[in-house]
């Protein structure tokens, strides 16, 4: 046992080295020598909630990925993939009512998947569907320690009581694998002084950590950074230094937001269209799939191709893709520093874990 052990570190350990060599050959050179690891299924646009800071629940109702769709699309993931890490998300993901299958299907055949929700939706019922498909991870949004600012800021009344319900569901109901919970906080004016309360909610819930993000845009929308900053949305960026430079000092073992990236949310805030610095990854690690099976590198680009008619391979590799990985460096657009347009090789550590 203890060799196995000692053999499953150095292997994980190449597998990452290996990888960051090809992440940096790849930004280099606008070519992707690597595969990407932010494989996202953008399952639908519709959404339970009515969140100031998004206008995805404006759109109209759409006709939902069928588990069939979904199935060819994973195995042909899988097939040029092996082993990967797959992030669902929306909209309000569990809108569509097969995700417990396909979740299932994934994760029989070596998949790690990770849904983002809003929990709205998630009862005794579907949180018991959601045990059975052995879900791996769940990210939470929550943008208020008291009930009264989070239902403020999703629009909707009881939205607070939904996402506590929800994770007691997911972690108490005794299961032969229970998914590692997070919560997902925007940081705004209506929830700055919340959220080192937020942090002592993610663990006093015993959630597996929060991260915070900054609010942006509405990806793929009309929506501006000068119509948020001009918004009631907005916070005081003094007071903003203030709260996350205490952060920042304090030990906050829940909290995942590192210290570098909240030092970046302390500078995004004090003049968001200043994004040189952020190196955008998007067009060497991300591979984003819609409803109808188009694929993407960024979301407010033009897709490059379509999974349901064309290898995923032959898609990274188009000339699509590599007249947009060109565009992606150059862009300067706000959404650069969301973190998960960043290469992230923990993500490789857990699905090696997760299969070993």
């Amino acid at each position: 046992m203890k060799f196995k052990n000692i053999y499953k570190k150095i292997k994980i350990a190449g597998i990452v080295n290996w990888q960051k060599l090809l992440i940096r050959l790849s930004l280099n050179r606008d070519y992707p020598f690597n595969k990407p690891t932010s494989i996202i299924i953008d399952l639908t646009q519709n959404c339970v909630l009515h969140c100031q800071q998004c206008h995805l629940w404006k759109t109209e109702a759409e006709k939902q990925m069928t588990f069939d769709e979904a199935k060819i699309i994973i195995d042909r993931l899988h097939q040029w993939l092996g082993n990967f890490y797959l992030f669902f998300t929306g909209g309000e993901p569990f809108i569509n009512k097969d995700l417990p299958k396909i979740i299932k299907y994934s994760e029989s055949i070596g998949i790690v998947t990770h849904v983002n929700s809003n929990a709205f939706l998630i009862d005794k019922k579907l949180a018991n569907k959601i045990l059975d498909s052995r879900l791996s991870a769940i990210s939470i949004s929550l943008d208020g320690a008291k009930a009264s600012t989070h239902d403020f800021l999703r629009g909707t009344k009881g939205a607070f009581k939904k996402v506590i319900n929800a994770i007691k569901l997911l972690k108490t109901t005794k299961s032969k694998k229970n998914p590692n919970i997070f919560i997902n906080t925007v940081i705004m004016k209506a929830n700055l002084n919340e959220l080192g309360d937020l942090i002592k909610l993610s663990k006093k819930q015993k959630t597996d950590g929060i991260t915070f993000q900054c609010l942006l845009p509405t990806l793929a929308s009309k929506q501006n950074i000068e119509q948020l900053k001009n918004s009631h949305l907005w916070p005081d960026f003094n007071q903003l230094k203030i709260v996350i430079s205490k952060i920042i000092r304090t030990n906050n073992r829940n909290l995942l937001t590192s210290k570098e990236n909240l030092k970046q949310i302390i500078d995004y805030y004090q003049n968001p269209e200043k994004t040189n610095d952020f190196q955008c990854e998007a067009g060497i690690n991300n591979f984003i799939i819609n409803r109808q099976g188009e694929v993407r590198l960024c979301f407010s680009l033009p897709e490059i191709g379509n999974i349901l008619k064309t290898t995923p391979k032959k898609i990274w590799l188009g000339q699509k893709a590599q007249k947009q990985r060109g565009i992606i460096r150059k862009c300067n657009k706000t959404c650069k520093v969301i973190v998960c347009n960043k290469f992230d090789t923990n993500r490789l550590i857990e699905v090696e874990n997760h299969n070993f």
